[in-house]
């Protein structure tokens, strides 16, 4: 068997504590990947999760499957890359839920593989309206609540891909995810308010229903490239192997939890041995 084959054969289960009892967790999105296994795992300790995704379909089914499984979830339909998207996303979830206890900012991911030269200016934009904006305008959605409660967690995930290539566009936005996170951190400390950033390295996605980039013939002419950003991932990773969607989930829900209660403005790198600057 081989080493890369090895991460996607290797499972971890759901929780069984009780953490998250009387909490509501927003996860963004949450239709696939490490965003769905935090929402399920978060669920299975007892949480109240609501699923964001601006895929209804994904999104939605990922609701079923949690609820499916005997936990609570919810699903709201919105595009985080704008702040109406977010405010009528954060509003919806009070008058439906209450409170937003934790916020899982999740969303992002990479659209082109390429060097940065070959990069249009609208391509650039795209990357970082996709892995940026939703993680600072659903902050800023969400903040009015918890600063009224006094209360409140927020993770965000980062990337280990800001000490990468082919992706300098999205290793920038996924780099301002994580500034964000260390300075939020000490602005709100003061205020009962938690923030830190997990930054997976490579990962195994097999539930991937929303293609990062559908325009097949770009796919098709980047394939070299992937080829090589696999080669590049690889030798960075001590451990030799890929995380699972559910080693990155695990990591997000401690953070997310009371386990965490002293810690803030961390970034957590889970990416078997590499780490971020």
């Amino acid at each position: 068997m081989s080493l890369r084959k090895l991460a996607a054969d290797r499972a971890m289960p759901v929780g069984s504590a009780d953490r998250f009892a009387g909490q509501v967790v927003v996860v963004t999105g949450a239709g696939q990947g490490i965003g769905k296994a935090a929402a399920l795992r978060i669920a299975s300790e007892a949480a109240h999760v609501v699923v964001v995704d601006r895929v209804p379909e994904s999104g939605l089914a990922a609701a079923e499957d949690i609820s499916r499984r005997g936990y609570r979830a919810g699903f709201v339909q919105a595009d985080l890359s704008t702040i109406e998207g977010a405010r009528g996303a954060v509003s919806t979830i009070l008058e439906t839920a209450g409170r937003i206890s934790v916020l899982i900012n999740n969303v992002g991911g990479t659209i082109h593989i390429k060097p940065f030269a070959e990069y249009d200016a609208k391509e650039i934009e795209a990357e970082i309206s996709r892995s940026l904006w939703p993680t600072i305008w659903m902050t800023y959605a969400v903040l009015p609540s918890m600063l009224q409660e006094q209360s409140g967690i927020i993770v965000n995930v980062g990337s280990n891909s800001v000490r990468g290539i082919l992706r300098v566009p999205y290793a920038a936005a996924k780099g301002g995810v994580m500034s964000f996170t260390t300075s939020l951190a000490l602005e709100l400390a003061d205020y009962g308010i938690r923030v830190n950033c997990v930054a997976p390295g490579g990962t195994v996605v097999s539930d991937r229903l929303t293609p990062r980039n559908a325009a097949s013939e770009e796919v098709a002419a980047e394939a070299i490239y992937r080829e090589k950003l696999d080669d590049f991932v690889m030798h960075q990773i001590p451990m030799r192997r890929r995380a699972n969607v559910e080693e990155q989930a695990a990591a997000i829900a401690f953070l997310a939890s009371p386990d965490a209660s002293f810690i803030t403005g961390q970034i957590l790198s889970v990416a078997g041995g590499s780490t971020v600057p």
